[in-house]
């Protein structure tokens, strides 16, 4: 993560409930890498930082700030605004 929240050794707990049980859920970095896909309901520990989430792949992008444990629904998460997905930076050296 490139937000400097944390150092690494911290974890929160999230869970995201999709609309439905075949809802896909995806969740990616703030640095567009999309890390995680699950299908009905998403539960992961992460570190904290800013993350976005999608409900179907190339669907409405939301940003999720993650600081503390967290339970979402899609409900709640689609009732924010949304952001432009994170664009993938690659580091190819020189």
């Amino acid at each position: 993560m490139t937000d400097g929240f944390d150092d690494g050794g911290t974890y929160f707990d999230i869970q995201i409930d999709g609309g439905s049980p075949d809802t896909e859920i995806w969740l990616g970095d703030d640095a567009g890498h999309l890390v995680q896909k699950e299908v009905g309901i998403l539960r992961s520990s992460l570190i904290p930082g800013h993350y976005v989430v999608e409900f179907g792949l190339g669907a409405a992008c939301y940003p999720v700030e993650l600081r503390a444990n967290v339970r979402l629904t899609q409900r709640e998460i689609e009732a924010g605004r949304p952001c432009e997905r994170p664009t993938v930076r690659l580091d190819l050296g020189a």
